[in-house]
C-alpha cells in the first residue's frame, strides 16, 4: 500500500539474518541510540552506510547502500515506513521527546530530501501503554497515491478528549506531508481527527486512497481524513451502485479522487457488484467472458438475478476485485478512477484485511497488494499480474504446493516474498511475466518494498534493534 499498510518490519524479521550486531555506526534512527532519524539536516550529500551485511537477493547490491535503526521501536511492532513510487522517495519515523519525526530520503542515495515537526499522536490507550501490548501501540505510515501528487500519511490510532470538561474519544488522529516536499521542520499540509461518533471503534480499519484515509468499522462508521486535513463524517448514508442504494463496505471502501469506491450489499459472499460513488459502475466493466449480473439459485427461493463481482483489495490506483463463473473464479485489477478492467487472471484472489493491528506476514490477508514503481505490475498473494499485457498468473496452485505470499515486485518484473504459511518460511523469488518460482537461499532476505532504483528491506539483522535497511540494483 503501499503501497500503503506494509508487514515488512515482522516479515524481515521472519524471513533472513545477517551476520554483524550494528552496535556501533550506522547513523541511528532513534533516541535510545542516541542519534537523529536524519543523521544529519536536508540535502545530506547520502545516508549512513549500513552496518549488517544483508544476504539480499541477487539482483541487489548488498555491498552498498545505506540504513537507520530504530532503537525507539518496542519489540514486536511494526516499523513505520512507506516508499513513494512517484518520488522514489523513503519516509520513516523516529521517536523524540517531543513527538514523532518524519524522516523522508532519497532511496537510491540515502540523501536527506525533508525532516518533519515533531507529531502528537493521540494518547496511547491504556492497553496500548503496556510494555508487553499484543496490539499495534506505534503509528503507521501510508501513501495516499492522488491525481497530482504523493502524500505520506502518518497515522495512529489512540484517545483524545476536547478538554477536562469531555469524555475521552477513541480516534485516529492523521498528519500529511506532501511526498515531494523538501526542507527541515516541515509542517503537515493537513491533519486531522477522526473521532469515534460512539466513544469506540468496533473492530477499525484504515484504508488508504487517493482521496485520503478512511476510517471504517464494523459498527458502521465511514470518516474520511483528507489531505488537507478536512474530516467527514459519511453517517448512515449510503452509496447507489448499480442502480441500488447500498451500505458501503466496511471491510473494502476506498476514496477516490471523485467519490467512494466500494461494495454493493453482499448476497451470497462473492457478489453484489461494485462501483464509484456517482460515477462508473460494476455492471460496465466486468471482464471479458464474466456475466455482469448472474443468475442464482436461492434455496427455497428460485432463480435470482445477482450483480456480480467484489472488490478484496486496491493499491495505489488500482482494484483488485473478485468475480464469479461457473469454473473458477476471476481475479481482475480494475483501474480505480475508471473501473476498466487492467488484466485478469483464472484463480479466485485473496482479500486483504486492513483492520488496525500488528501485521502477521504469514497472514496472506494481511499482506496487502503491491504494485511495481513504475506501475506495471501488481501481486498479491500467489496471484501476479502484468497490467500491459493484461495477464495474470497464479503461482501456488496444486494440491501440495505450499502458499505463496508475495510482498513486493519491481519495474523489472520480478517479485519477491515468502512460500509456507509457518516457519520456517521459505524466500522465493517470482517471475511476473512467466510465473516461473524459484526458492532463494533459506537465509535470503527479500525486500518489503521497491523503489525504481532500490529495495528496501526491514529487519533486526541478526541484532535486538529493528533496521531499515535499503541496498541499489545492480546495474
Amino acid at each position: 500500500m503501499a503501497p500503503l499498510l506494509l508487514a515488512g518490519a515482522l516479515l524481515g524479521a521472519l524471513s533472513g539474518c545477517a551476520a554483524g550486531d550494528g552496535a556501533a555506526g550506522g547513523g541511528a534512527a532513534g533516541g535510545a541510540s542516541g542519534g537523529s532519524a536524519a543523521g544529519g539536516g536536508a540535502g545530506e550529500a547520502g545516508g549512513p552506510p549500513p552496518s549488517v551485511k544483508l544476504a539480499a537477493p541477487a539482483a541487489f547490491d548488498a555491498a552498498k547502500g545505506w540504513e537507520v535503526k530504530a532503537g525507539w521501536l518496542p519489540q514486536g511492532q511494526p516499523l513505520p515506513f512507506a516508499v513513494s513510487p512517484r518520488t522514489g522517495a523513503v519516509a520513516y519515523l523516529d521517536k523524540g521527546p517531543k513527538g514523532y519525526v518524519l524522516t523522508v530520503r532519497e532511496a537510491a542515495s540515502g540523501r536527506v530530501l525533508a525532516t518533519g515537526r515533531p507529531w502528537q499522536g493521540p494518547e496511547p490507550t491504556e492497553e496500548q501503554a503496556r510494555e508487553d501490548s499484543a496490539v499495534l501501540a506505534v503509528p503507521r505510515i501510508a501513501v495516499v497515491a492522488g491525481r497530482d501528487r504523493d502524500y505520506f500519511a502518518v497515522w495512529a490510532r489512540g484517545r483524545a478528549r476536547k478538554d477536562a470538561l469531555h469524555e475521552y474519544r477513541e480516534v485516529v488522529a492523521a498528519a500529511f506531508y506532501p511526498a515531494d516536499a523538501t526542507g527541515r521542520d516541515l509542517a503537515p499540509a493537513g491533519a486531522g481527527n477522526a473521532q469515534a461518533p460512539d466513544g469506540a471503534f468496533d473492530r477499525p480499519l484504515v484504508l488508504p486512497g487517493p482521496g485520503g484515509l478512511l476510517v471504517t468499522s464494523y459498527g458502521g462508521d465511514h470518516l474520511l481524513i483528507a489531505p488537507d486535513g478536512r474530516v467527514t463524517d459519511r453517517g448512515g448514508r449510503e452509496v447507489v451502485l448499480n442502480g441500488a442504494s447500498a451500505a458501503p463496505d466496511h471491510l473494502q471502501s476506498f476514496q477516490g479522487a471523485k467519490g467512494l469506491v466500494t461494495n454493493g450489499d453482499d448476497v451470497l459472499g462473492h457478489d453484489g457488484g461494485f462501483g464509484a460513488e456517482g460515477g462508473w459502475q460494476s455492471t460496465r466493466v466486468a471482464p471479458p467472458g464474466v456475466e455482469a449480473v448472474r443468475t442464482e439459485d436461492k434455496v427455497g427461493g428460485g432463480p435470482s438475478k445477482v450483480l456480480n463481482g467484489r472488490i478484496v483489495g486496491a493499491a495505489g490506483g488500482q482494484l483488485l476485485a473478485e468475480w464469479v463463473t461457473d469454473g473458477d473464479n476471476v481475479s481482475a485489477v480494475h483501474d480505480l478512477a475508471t473501473g476498466a478492467v487492467r488484466a485478469t487472471a483464472p484463480c479466485p484472489p485473496q482479500e486483504t484485511d486492513y483492520g488496525i493491528g500488528i501485521p502477521d506476514p504469514r497472514n496472506r490477508a494481511e499482506v496487502p497488494p503491491a504494485v511495481s514503481p513504475g506501475e506495471r505490475f501488481l501481486v498479491k498473494a500467489g496471484t501476479v499480474f502484468d497490467l500491459r499485457t493484461g495477464k495474470g498468473t497464479c503461482t501456488d496452485g496444486g494440491a501440495d504446493a505450499r502458499r505463496i505470499t508475495l510482498a513486493t515486485v519491481g519495474d523489472d518484473g520480478v517479485a519477491y516474498g515468502t512460500a509456507g504459511e509457518e516457519p520456517p518460511l521459505t524466500p522465493v523469488s517470482v517471475s511476473v511475466t512467466t510465473g516461473a518460482v524459484t526458492a532463494l537461499p533459506e537465509t535470503t532476505v527479500t525486500p518489503d518494498a521497491m523503489t525504481g532504483r532500490a529495495g528496501v528491506f526491514v529487519t533486526y539483522a541478526g541484532t535486538d534493534t529493528m533496521r531499515l535497511i535499503v541496498l541499489p540494483l545492480k546495474g
